[in-house]
């Protein structure tokens, strides 16, 4: 499977895998290792950022890019989602945790994560497995298959400590989103750690990162 991976610098106990957004590569969030590796935290944990396949996306005239699934639009993201997509990349997802798993890497010992499109398959996956995951980033993204989501997680999902963080400002992925992923995972009763950031358009910013870190740091202690 093609993904930028980035070794633990000691006895690997841990993993994150973090999936990228529309139209970028897993070498575009390599940058969040590298930070870590500068601060010298996490050094037991290895980083995964796995690559999307190249296809046609609906949202940007049919052009081929990098994408986890298609995008018809962004105005309503609910009303016409390619469910078989996403469904496939959640696939694609749970393939890089079984492989950490053969490594021998106990399931509580990864957390998986994403930004934008990849923020969505690391949300729809953490809602619907059956495993118990060290816990779920999200950032700039959204809850896919709003209509289903419910139901598949009351089916076997378990309920795993989340994080997600939204820029107020973002004019790709609406902080309305934002908002209303934050109400279903409420509502489902899942462990949530929300962080809005004023001002934040469709990045990250380094408030977040620092954020981030602090929740791998308590989801992926050394042992």
């Amino acid at each position: 499977m093609s993904a930028v991976r980035i070794p633990a610098l000691k006895e690997h106990t841990a993993t994150f895998i973090f999936m990228h957004g529309l139209g970028d590569s897993g070498s575009g969030w390599r940058f969040l290792a590298d930070e870590y590796r500068r601060l010298k935290v996490l050094d037991h944990v290895a980083f995964i950022f796995p690559n999307a396949p190249t296809q046609k996306v609906t949202l940007n005239f049919g052009l081929q890019m990098p994408s986890w699934f298609d995008i018809i639009s962004l105005d309503k993201v609910e009303s016409q989602e390619d469910t078989r997509g996403m469904l496939e990349s959640a696939d694609r997802l749970r393939k890089y945790i079984d492989e950490e798993i053969a490594k021998g890497i106990k399931p509580e010992r990864i957390v998986i994560g994403g930004f934008s499109q990849g923020c969505a398959i690391s949300l729809l996956t953490g809602l619907t497995t059956d495993i118990k995951l060290g816990g779920v980033v999200g950032l700039s993204g959204f809850i896919p298959m709003r209509s289903q989501i419910a139901k598949l997680h009351e089916e076997k999902g378990i309920k795993l400590p989340f994080f997600v963080g939204h820029g107020t400002n973002d004019p790709v992925v609406k902080y309305e989103y934002g908002l209303f992923t934050k109400q279903v995972l409420e509502s489902l009763n899942i462990p949530l750690e929300f962080h809005e950031y004023k001002g934040l358009t469709h990045s990250a910013s380094p408030q977040e990162i620092n954020d981030v870190l602090q929740f791998l740091n308590r989801q992926l202690p050394i042992n």
